[in-house]
């Protein structure tokens, strides 16, 4: 899976979550901006590893700060070898 296809995966996730215009998150889009707090994310964290059959440790959850940065987690976890 590319970059691009984890971000509009995780993008659709979000939207649907939050209930917004997909196209309103861009990359540098701060979570809190978009109205995510810690437990929020632990929260999207579960459905992030629903959606892409991964496991989301939770400090990584507390480095987020962007969309983009979900869209790198994620992306390395899809990546790595199982």
């Amino acid at each position: 899976m590319t970059e691009q296809e984890v971000a509009d995966r995780a993008r659709a996730v979000l939207a649907r979550r939050l209930k917004v215009d997909p196209s309103t998150i861009g990359a540098e889009t701060p979570v809190a901006e978009l109205g995510l707090d810690s437990l929020d994310l632990v929260t999207m964290a579960g459905e992030f590893e629903e959606v892409f059959s991964i496991t989301i440790a939770t400090r990584q959850i507390m480095e987020i700060r962007t969309f983009g940065d979900i869209v790198r987690q994620l992306t390395a976890k899809v990546a790595a070898p199982a």
